[in-house]
């Protein structure tokens, strides 16, 4: 009887390890392939209407690299310090005041590379219209530019839970373990 008892305990600390590893990988996975819905590309020079829901603090990047289909990687031929955006409110047509960054933050995600050049606050819902074009006229190419919130807050928080994820029933299962191990 006793030996019935300690096998099912050896068995739940099996399955729980599993358990907390499957949950582990199914977190980074998720993590990691929802970060590219936060990343909004638009296409310059030119202007976009955008709307944004979350109230916070919006980064605006130039994605200087980009993956194509087929294996192709492209890149704007724009430099990103000669990029002017100006960002105004849709209903009052009012500018908003974009902030150099202090540091030029990258972000490199599935293919794509990015550095920011602006960010700014969003009071909540609303509606925009973002106007973008090189100051230098010899660099007519289009470019890109990339309108997120969170995203390295994102990364951080899946990361973090996915760590949870993998120690809590780990650890678990190991003390489990080694207490019936030892009291047998």
């Amino acid at each position: 009887m006793e030996d019935r008892k300690k096998k099912r305990i050896y068995i739940f600390c099996v399955a729980l390890f599993l358990l907390g590893g499957g949950l582990f990988f199914y977190n980074v996975v998720k993590s990691f392939t929802g970060l590219g819905a936060t990343l909004n590309e638009y296409a310059f020079p030119g202007s976009h209407s955008i709307r944004l829901e979350e109230k916070g603090v919006y980064s605006i990047y130039h994605q200087y690299e980009s993956a194509f289909d087929e294996g192709e990687t492209g890149g704007g031929s724009v430099d990103g310090n000669s990029i002017v955006v100006y960002l105004r409110k849709a209903f009052d047509a009012e500018n908003v005041e974009l902030k150099v960054p202090d540091s030029k933050k990258r972000y490199s995600y599935m293919g794509r590379r990015g550095v920011k050049i602006f960010e700014f606050e969003n009071p909540g819902a609303t509606d925009y219209s973002i106007e973008s074009f090189s100051d230098v006229p010899s660099q007519g190419s289009q470019y890109t530019l990339v309108v997120e919130r969170g995203f390295e807050i994102t990364r951080l928080k899946g990361i973090l839970i996915s760590q949870a994820f993998l120690l809590v029933p780990t650890l678990f299962a190991i003390i489990l373990f080694m207490r019936t191990y030892i009291r047998s």
